[in-house]
């Protein structure tokens, strides 16, 4: 009952005092703080939830104003004050918050120059984030028409300052890429004080920027002037005005330049062309007549087959020859040639030729053969002895 009418009655509060204790634990995430003033004290306690949306490091001696409501620890019986939001104050205390904001952006990497993207040269669509009330939309639409006259632009309207602006500036943005049109996109607005630039520091905002799938050029206030926005993005310009002229190129003078290249390119295709035909004059003076060269080519190939003839008849007598002796002598070798003077040749009935009388046995039949014919005979005797 004690924490619910704590929860009834306090449900909604504002409390301002000095960071007397302030402690964030690692593993939880949860922060446990104690808040005092000149009369008095009261624990507090911010759940990770909420702890992840501070803008700054919470430090012992901080002034904050932080909401949330008041209820009451059941466990231990003490009452505290649950934190939903805590933000500084006093002198200083936005700036330092901004710099905190800096610097975890930082080193994030999201300054970094490796992920900026170079700017398109010739985008045929250009997206505008702006307040159509404002002069920075007349003075970049007018700086594109004047420079580059054939480009489209697609304007989405924000607020540029206010406690909406940044929800404005990252609808706009959104618009914008589902349009899906645009290859480059201006965010910005004309100068102001400090706090009319704050829609531009907006954790948030800046990091819808940072994600943004084309380049984006930020030109948020004059040249003095630089936010978060002007960190983040691909291209930082002083003004809007700088931020029109980053985005196109002057179509007049690229229009000089094509047709100077092009005057270039011609007098260089004459130059060449004229080249070319001198050296085919100069090399034309020492070419003979095709006949006169198709004349000697003929008579190269019947000189060559002339003696290709001659060649292959002196190679066919040759073999010839050769084959002729070789066979004459193979004839005489010829183991037929003694049937010619009355011998005969044995051999056993499977037809192994018999040289001994060893290697026959009374009984074998065998086959002799003579210079013309043969017969079958079987052996009744047989002599061993050397002749």
């Amino acid at each position: 009952m004690i924490s619910e009418t704590f929860e009834d009655y306090f449900s909604r509060v504002v409390v301002v005092g000095e960071l007397s204790s302030f402690k964030r634990y690692d593993r939880s995430g949860h922060c446990y703080m104690t808040l005092a003033d000149d009369d008095a004290v009261i624990d507090a306690v911010m759940w990770r939830s909420s702890a992840t949306r501070l803008k700054f490091e919470p430090k012992i001696g901080d002034e904050v104003v932080c909401r949330g409501y008041v209820g009451v620890y059941e466990k231990q019986g003490r009452m505290q004050l649950y934190v939903s939001s805590m933000k500084p104050v006093g002198e200083g205390a936005a700036q330092r918050a901004l710099e905190e904001l800096k610097r975890m952006l930082e080193a994030e990497g999201l300054f970094a120059l490796e992920r900026k993207r170079e700017l398109p040269f010739m985008p045929r669509t250009i997206g505008v984030v702006t307040s159509r009330a404002g002069a920075a939309m007349h003075d970049i639409l007018t700086t594109l028409k004047r420079r580059f006259p054939p480009c489209h632009v697609v304007v989405s309207h924000a607020a540029v300052q206010g406690e909406g602006a940044p929800a404005e500036l990252i609808a706009a943005l959104d618009l914008i890429e589902r349009d899906g049109r645009a290859e480059v996109v201006v965010i910005g607005r004309g100068g102001g004080a400090s706090e009319d630039l704050a829609a531009f520091n907006d954790e948030a905002l800046v990091r819808r920027v940072a994600a943004f799938p084309v380049p984006v050029i930020s030109a948020v206030g004059h040249e003095v002037d630089y936010s978060l926005c002007d960190l983040v993005a691909d291209y930082r310009a002083a003004t809007p005005t700088a931020a029109a002229e980053a985005a196109v190129p002057v179509h007049a003078e690229l229009s000089e330049e094509v047709k100077s290249l092009e005057q270039r390119l011609r007098a260089g295709a004459r130059r060449y062309t004229q080249t070319l035909r001198h050296r085919l004059a100069a090399a034309a003076g020492g070419l003979r007549h095709p006949a006169v060269l198709i004349a000697e080519a003929r008579q190269r190939i019947e000189e060559l087959g002339a003696r290709l003839e001659r060649g292959l008849r002196e190679r066919y007598w040759d073999s010839a020859n050769r084959f002729q002796a070789l066979g004459s002598k193979l004839d005489a070798l010829s183991p037929l040639k003694v049937l010619d003077r009355g011998y005969s040749l044995a051999s056993t009935v499977e037809g192994n030729l018999v040289r001994s009388a060893a290697e026959i046995r009374i009984g074998d039949a065998l086959d002799l053969r003579f210079r013309r014919g043969g017969a079958r005979v079987q052996v009744v005797s047989k002599s061993e002895e050397d002749s």
